[in-house]
């Protein structure tokens, strides 16, 4: 029960919809194809790159607001979301520790951020909305400002060998990685502010749909425009193609011209309100599509994986890795990373497990050890320790 009387479920079919979205997207990036025969992006890459993992930050805002309101004293309490981002921290320094692993493990940084997050949950709306707006207009001028200010940092995988050098860790998590967790924090901001909601209105989820689309028209078209008239800095000569492109950083010098970019994680303006409005069009498309039955079953698949994407996502970095490590990376058929076969299949396999899983046990099997450790133990031990 909330402070109001109001009933909050245990899950919102939405938030799991568009979380199971926002995982079969970045399994697309990281496995499916990059490039057209032609030379250009492919069209997964165009339509998830740089979106799938920002929409998956959102929704860990999103989350955290909705199980501080609906379990402020277990698992929505302070210790609990503590100790459930230090996990997250080691499970992603451990699954970067793997030798020549594929893919940047994003998992460290969000660890970090929803600790951070812990003190902006508890502000009244009105000032979270202007720390949000706030935080959205200068991060990106503080992490590309400090990039080209300093000589650039080649920052490799986050591993477990770097908690003995927390300063070079932390600085590599804040600025220097592949998710610099001072511009994504803005969208943990913004998954906070869309979990105060009522995800299961029509106005409000046609209201997230319509302002997601309006943005990312309004920065692609913007982009374009920056483009086409030869504002932004085009040294290879991509054209159309910087709308999607990552930035040359860190292996060419960053420039101040690069706060123009779309592209994808390129942590620009741009680049960060686009990504947002993706992940509210995402969100408000699934809060619409669940208010249908036949929609609502259509989507049982993506949901059942969505609501289990820690285990999911752990066990594709551990697919990927093997299969980018063994000889099967150089055999043209099914199991070749870089192909829609090999997504497709990663995706059956996974999202096939989550449904049986979840209709057999119920809670995936990492989000139950999280549990366990993050809440449920600390519960025993209080009831242990309570006086007779």
């Amino acid at each position: 029960m909330t402070r109001s009387g109001i009933r909050i479920p245990s899950r919102v079919d939405a938030v799991d919809a568009a979380r199971g979205i926002a995982l079969l997207g970045m399994m697309l990036v990281h496995v499916g194809p990059h490039g057209e025969p032609s030379g250009s992006p492919a069209i997964g890459q165009v339509v998830a790159g740089g979106r799938a993992a920002p929409l998956f930050a959102v929704l860990a805002g999103v989350a955290l607001s909705l199980v501080h309101r609906r379990d402020p004293r277990g698992v929505g309490s302070v210790r609990a979301t503590i100790v459930r981002g230090v996990l997250l921290v080691v499970l992603g320094l451990g699954l970067g520790s793997l030798d020549d692993v594929p893919v940047y493990v994003i998992l460290a940084s969000y660890g970090l951020m929803i600790v951070v997050a812990l003190p902006f949950r508890t502000l009244p709306t009105r000032v979270l909305l202007l720390v949000t707006l706030g935080w959205i207009a200068v991060a990106p001028f503080v992490v590309i400002g400090t990039q080209v200010l300093h000589e650039p940092v080649i920052a490799m995988q986050s591993e477990l060998a770097e908690l003995g050098h927390p300063l070079d860790l932390g600085a590599e998590l804040l600025v220097w990685g592949a998710y610099p967790a001072i511009v994504w924090f803005a969208y943990v901001l913004v998954g906070l502010l869309v979990g105060r909601l009522d995800l299961r209105s029509a106005r409000t989820a046609w209201r997230l749909a319509g302002l997601g689309a309006a943005l990312v028209v309004l920065t692609v078209g913007l982009a374009w425009w920056l483009i086409s008239g030869g504002a932004v800095d085009d040294r290879s000569s991509l054209g159309w193609e910087l709308l999607v492109a990552p930035r040359a950083y860190p292996y060419a010098e960053a420039s101040w011209n690069d706060l123009l970019l779309l592209g994808e994680h390129t942590s620009a303006p741009l680049n960060v309100i686009s990504a947002i409005g993706s992940a509210l069009l995402v969100i408000g498309v699934c809060a619409l599509l669940v208010r249908l039955p036949w929609a609502r079953l259509a989507l049982l698949p993506v949901r059942a994986a969505g609501a289990m994407t820690l285990t999911l996502y752990t066990a594709h970095v551990l697919w990927f890795w093997r299969a980018a490590t063994s000889d099967a990376y150089d055999r043209p058929d099914v199991l070749t990373p870089g192909t829609w076969s090999h997504w497709l299949l990663q995706a059956v396999a996974l999202v096939g497990f989550a449904m049986i899983w979840q209709r057999q046990v119920g809670r995936g099997p990492l989000e139950s050890a999280v549990r366990l450790l993050s809440v449920t133990a600390w519960r025993g031990r209080a009831r242990k320790n309570a006086p007779a």
